[in-house]
């Protein structure tokens, strides 16, 4: 989105056919984001042209943004949903995961 004229600029469909529940973070020209897929990929976009540079199962649903800090981001596995039995079963994760991105 411009920040002046509040215009679209582009916009990317879930490679994983689900949904973005959290925000998105972005640093060094890169934008994270996570899915709310059964194994929660996290997903490394160039913020210029919306191209996927790299994605990233990290093991349970992603609803929440990322931190970035000291040129690494952090991203936790909060809770993984049972998409199969149509019920809200959810396990918490316990895992935190960090990348650099400098």
């Amino acid at each position: 989105m411009d920040a002046k004229s509040s215009e679209i600029l582009w916009s990317i469909v879930d490679p994983s056919n689900s949904r973005v529940s959290g925000p998105v973070t972005i640093a060094n020209g890169l934008l994270f984001v996570g899915s709310t897929y059964k194994q929660g990929p996290i997903y490394a976009i160039d913020a210029k042209n919306e191209r996927i540079l790299w994605s990233y199962e990290i093991g349970a649903t992603v609803y929440d943004g990322m931190s970035v800090s000291n040129g690494c981001i952090y991203v936790g596995n909060g809770y993984k949903v049972n998409v199969r039995a149509f019920v809200q079963t959810y396990s918490s994760g316990t895992s935190l995961f960090a990348f650099c991105v400098t």
